[in-house]
């Protein structure tokens, strides 16, 4: 069973950072930013990140909510390490400034 408590903070750290995503995300189109040519590349590159990091979530959302007769562990192992992984990435590229 730790399996599906790690799938399930997983979802909710993942979730937290979302929430956060769309607060940047916002700011990045901020009529200040809108002249930069720089700036519109790093934020469909951030939004394509963000986008991702959804549907990381919501497969694992998905996974985590069949009963447990139709649950397949592996998938829910391998799912939340997609997720981590994700996750750790865009919270990178946002820390390093959203260079590639």
């Amino acid at each position: 069973r730790p399996v599906f408590k790690t799938a399930t903070e997983q979802l909710i750290e993942c979730r937290r950072v979302l929430k956060y995503t769309y607060t940047f995300a916002y700011y990045m189109h901020s009529p200040a930013n809108t002249n930069n040519p720089n700036m519109e590349s790093q934020k469909e590159r951030f939004e394509h990140h963000q986008e991702m990091l959804e549907r990381f979530t919501e497969n694992l959302s998905e996974l985590s909510e069949k009963p447990l007769s139709e649950m397949d562990r592996t998938d829910v192992i391998n799912q939340t390490r997609v997720v981590d992984r994700f996750m750790k990435n865009v919270l990178k590229y946002v820390d390093e400034g959203m260079e590639e």
